[in-house]
């Protein structure tokens, strides 16, 4: 646009027109060469860095002051003339405009401010908190000087306060030259600081460090600590001590994945030892006063192990990486709830139609014998309705009928009785040795139909009580004072009168049942009641998922967690065999009262029928000698 001056000296319409645009757009507060400076930075930011991370940009604009926020608008215009790369989002906050918060997730980020107020002003913190992949946040502050410093340290401080680890803040000083910075939280000087480090600078063409825009924070953690919550649940963790023991030591596969995780990342660990006791449906504190979720969310730890199922209300409430172990949830109960009772047993080896014939034979044979009897009462001659009886049974006829046609009547009688009672002796001698058992239930909604209740640990019961089917019978599932599986199997197997099951991790039944003396004594359902998922949980929206998420997939592809899994299983096995092994030795010792006992009756049924051999000899004498 050219402009040309008035002979007389005033300024023309034009050249008026021009200065009020410079006054009120602001964009003459440093040299155009200087804006292009900056807008070539920018352009390269966005182009070879931000496109690289996702399709979407957001780019916000919040300023305190006015010009500023007009400034930064003739950046954008700038920007946006050649730009056509990614979609863009455009936010803007300006002191003179109400602007209503714009909602949803906001993962790559161009942020341009003027103060630490405006970046407040964003509320870009609280757009991304529920969210747990990581986000990135390139924020250009553009202020005077001697108010960087301080304008500096509290954005940093903001983005670690906030979980931020991919925060880059993009400074311009007035000699136009252009730095970004970041922060390490983690140092060989300090842990968990926020303290400002260069890591880019831009010489009028190229960033010197493109490929470090935002590096990697996490590799190298200097050794500090991080607080692991845990407690006592093998083969998860196993604790030995206390925790305000020095020389505490911890075992479980759970605690070989986080010690290699540590070594891969420098850091340490402190391991915090605390109680998890029975669950209350109103707290979020697993029965303690202060729990692994309510300390996780005030970011008094860093992580939370062992054996901690995976919820929906956990996952939202705290962030989780993958899972790295995952087993089914089994209803086990003993298989002598199902076992045929003698009666039923004495009925099961014919079916109801072959029992129904042999009662319409008997009553017919009974109805022969009946009518002959009646008629002649003073005749005992053998031929009653219990004979008939005797005969069906195989018993012999102490006296022959006279008639002939009771005599043709029992023979027939005792010959087609013959091969029925083979054929039931020989089935029910089968049937006693096989130890029949009815069809048991194959699913927990059969369970609860038949009445039984069921026992678990206490966070099996927050994990189950999630489902429909057992939220609508909440009284049928009773949990124990204890944290292991294998309590509740014991307590399976000493109550053997009730109607209960118990719902347990499938590899810990699989180990119990193979260390108990009696493997075929229990019954796993079929249908598996649930299946649960075991992870590590961190406060929400950390910056150590990203790292410990890549390292857990790192480690299940190769293998190493399924290794450290069963020799984790393998050893407490072990353990729980030479226990099993040991009851049975004391159980065998319990019994000798009862062989005393036994022995003692059976020396008594002895001497009873020594006295009657000679109570009998004795009568028989006495018979001889009247005689």
């Amino acid at each position: 646009m050219n402009f040309s001056s008035n002979p007389s000296g005033s300024p023309s319409a034009s050249q008026s027109i021009y200065r009020s645009y410079l006054m009120h757009s602001r964009i003459d507060m440093q040299a155009e060469d200087a804006n292009a400076y900056v807008a070539r930075a920018l352009r390269l930011v966005i182009e070879n860095v931000l496109a690289q991370l996702s399709t979407t940009l957001v780019v916000t604009i919040s300023s305190r002051h006015l010009g500023t926020g007009q400034w930064f608008e003739y950046m954008m215009n700038n920007l946006m003339d050649s730009w056509r790369m990614v979609a863009v989002q455009l936010l803007r906050f300006r002191p003179d405009l109400v602007a209503a918060p714009v909602p949803g997730r906001k993962r790559v980020n161009l942020l341009m401010v003027d103060s630490f107020a405006g970046l407040l002003d964003t509320n870009i913190a609280q757009s991304n908190a529920d969210f747990d992949d990581p986000d990135y946040y390139f924020i250009f502050l553009q202020t005077r000087d001697h108010l960087i410093p301080r304008e500096l340290q509290l954005i940093l401080d903001h983005c670690l306060a906030h979980f931020w680890l991919h925060c880059n803040v993009m400074i311009q000083t007035a000699q136009v030259e252009v730095l970004v910075y970041t922060y390490y939280p983690y140092t060989a000087d300090s842990c968990q600081a926020a303290h400002p480090v260069q890591v880019n600078a831009f010489d009028g063409r190229h960033w010197r460090r493109n490929s470090k825009m935002f590096p990697d924070k996490l590799n190298q953690m200097h050794g500090c600590p991080l607080t692991v919550l845990t407690w006592h649940q093998p083969p998860f963790v196993e604790l030995v001590g206390y925790a305000s023991e020095i020389g505490q030591r911890a075992g479980g596969f759970e605690i070989q994945l986080v010690e290699h995780m540590a070594r891969r990342m420098n850091f340490s660990l402190q391991l915090a030892d605390i109680a998890v006791q029975r669950p209350d449906a109103h707290r979020l504190a697993e029965g303690a006063k202060e729990g692994p979720i309510e300390r996780l969310q005030d970011r008094k730890a860093n992580l939370s192990m062992g054996y901690f199922r995976k919820t929906a209300r956990r996952n939202q409430l705290l962030t989780t990486p993958m899972s790295y172990y995952s087993a089914n949830l089994v209803a086990v109960l003993q298989l002598e709830r199902y076992r045929i009772s003698s009666l039923a047993l004495l009925a099961f080896p014919f079916e109801l139609s072959v029992w129904l014939l042999l009662l319409l034979a008997l009553l017919i044979h009974l109805g022969l014998h009946l009518p002959g009897r009646s008629s002649s009462p003073g005749r005992h001659d053998g031929s009653g309705g219990l004979q008939v009886v005797a005969l069906l049974l195989g018993a012999a006829l102490a006296r022959l009928p006279r008639p002939w046609r009771h005599r043709f009547i029992a023979a027939h009688w005792l010959w087609a009785s013959i091969p029925l009672r083979i054929s039931y002796q020989s089935l029910l001698f089968h049937l006693i040795r096989l130890q029949l058992y009815s069809t048991p239930s194959f699913s927990l909604e059969q369970l609860l139909a038949e009445g039984f209740q069921g026992i678990c640990t206490a966070n099996t019961e927050r994990l189950l009580l999630e489902m429909p089917l057992v939220a609508r019978n909440p009284g049928s599932l009773h949990s124990l004072d204890t944290a292991s599986d294998w309590d509740v199997l014991s307590a399976l197997q000493r109550n053997r009168n009730g109607k209960i099951f118990a719902v347990t991790n499938q590899d810990v039944t699989r180990s119990f049942m193979h260390s108990s003396s009696q493997p075929d004594a229990y019954h796993v359902v079929k249908q598996p009641v649930n299946v649960e998922y075991i992870g590590m949980y961190m406060p929400k929206h950390s910056f150590l998922f990203e790292k410990v998420d890549d390292c857990i997939r790192r480690l299940d592809a190769s293998g190493f967690i399924h290794a450290w899994q069963r020799a984790a299983f393998a050893g407490v096995h072990r353990r729980e065999q030479m226990t099993m092994t040991s009851r049975r030795y004391v159980n065998h010792a319990k019994l000798s009262g009862i062989y005393v006992v036994m022995s003692g009756m059976y020396l008594l049924s002895g001497l009873v029928f020594a006295g009657e051999l000679v109570l009998r000899r004795r009568s028989w004498r006495v018979l001889k000698f009247y005689k």
